[in-house]
C-alpha cells in the first residue's frame, strides 16, 4: 500500500517497503532514459555509414595486377574500330594496353615477354625497358584524349603491342588470360578484358507505336 505525504513542499509516496520516491527520482529516470534513446540514435547513425571508399578500384576499363615492384594498371584488349567482325572472327590483331609502373625506387626492370593462351602470339614493338619510379605504356586505350600540340620524346613514347592468334579466346563480355613476364619481378597472370567503350552514332530516331496484336482492321 502506497502513501502519499507532503514533505517541506515536495510530495513523497511511501510504499509498503518504506521507500521514498520523489523528484530527485523522478529527474533521475527522466536522465536514464534520455540516455538511452541518444545511444539508440548514433547506433542507428552509425549503423549505415559504410566506408565507401575502402575497397574501391580505379574507375577504368582494364583490369589490375601487381608482381614484385611491378604494378599493372588498366589491362585491356582494345576493340577493333575497323571490321570488327573480321577481326573477331580472325582470332586478331587486337591492340593490348596497359599501363606498368615500377614502384622501386633504385632498381630498373624490363618486360620480357607476354604470353598467350591457346596458341596466341604477342609482339611487343618499342623500349620494354621499366626504369626505378617510372612507367611504360602501350597501346591507346579507346577514348584517351592526348594533345596533339605536345611533341612526345622518345622515353615517352609507347610500345606497340599487338596479340594475334588468339582464336575464340577473345570476346566481348569474355577475358583472356595473357601472361606478363618480367626480368626480376617475375611473371603475372592477368584476365584481360575487351574494351566495348568504342564510340557509337547515337540515334534519337521517333519511332511510330506499333498496333497491338489484338487489334484488328475494320474497328473490330
Amino acid at each position: 500500500m502506497s502513501v502519499l505525504r507532503k514533505t517541506a513542499g515536495r510530495s513523497v509516496v511511501r510504499t509498503e517497503k518504506g521507500r521514498a520516491f520523489g523528484n530527485r527520482t523522478m529527474k533521475a529516470t527522466a536522465i536514464a532514459a534520455f540516455g538511452i534513446a541518444l545511444a539508440l540514435g548514433t547506433t542507428a547513425c552509425g549503423a549505415g555509414q559504410i566506408s565507401q571508399t575502402a575497397n574501391q578500384e580505379p574507375a577504368v576499363n582494364g583490369n589490375l595486377a601487381n608482381v614484385g615492384s611491378m604494378q599493372l594498371r588498366n589491362v585491356q584488349i582494345v576493340y577493333p574500330q575497323d571490321k570488327a567482325d573480321e577481326v573477331f572472327g580472325n582470332g586478331g590483331p587486337f591492340q593490348v594496353s596497359f599501363v606498368i609502373t615500377n614502384i622501386d625506387p633504385v632498381e630498373n626492370d624490363r618486360l620480357t615477354g607476354i604470353v598467350a593462351p591457346d596458341g596466341g602470339t604477342v609482339s611487343i614493338v618499342g623500349n620494354t625497358q621499366i626504369p626505378a619510379g617510372q612507367a611504360l605504356r602501350a597501346g591507346k586505350p579507346i577514348g584517351l584524349l592526348e594533345p596533339q600540340d605536345v611533341k612526345t620524346t622518345d622515353a615517352e613514347k609507347r610500345a606497340t603491342v599487338v596479340l594475334t592468334g588468339a582464336g575464340k579466346t577473345v570476346a566481348p563480355g569474355l577475358t583472356t588470360p595473357l601472361t606478363f613476364r618480367f626480368e626480376k619481378s617475375g611473371e603475372i597472370t592477368v584476365n584481360t578484358p575487351v574494351d566495348v567503350g568504342t564510340y557509337q552514332v547515337r540515334e534519337d530516331k521517333i519511332r511510330q507505336a506499333e498496333a497491338p496484336a489484338d487489334e484488328h482492321s475494320g474497328g473490330h
